[in-house]
């Protein structure tokens, strides 16, 4: 009977001590899975206007809305050519430019 009671309190003990780390356990197994893709979407009918990329002020963002390319989706589509054009900038300061539309 002793031998009985000895065992069921080891036993007792082990799943107790896993029972208290469980939480340690889960979370270790947690942060090996890879984090699932984060899309980002804007809400429909909210335009983001070319004036946050950093660079364009209120001055190129005029040019540029002349130019047909009044948001940053339509500036991300653009080619460094049209937009440089149309800004009266550099090639390299619209492809900079459009590679900040693009990530965002």
């Amino acid at each position: 009977m002793r031998r009985i009671a000895k065992v069921l309190g080891i036993v007792g003990g082990i799943v107790a001590v896993a029972w208290a780390m469980r939480d340690r356990f889960i979370s270790v197994a947690t942060s090996r899975e890879p984090q699932p893709p984060s899309f980002r979407s804007e809400p429909r009918g909210q335009v983001e206007p070319v004036d946050v990329i950093d660079g364009i002020g209120p001055v190129f963002a005029k040019r540029l809305a002349e130019a047909g390319v009044g948001d940053v989706r339509a500036l991300a589509a653009a080619s460094p050519d049209r937009v440089a054009e149309a800004a009266g900038v550099s090639a390299g300061r619209a492809r900079t430019w459009i590679e900040s539309a693009s990530s965002r």
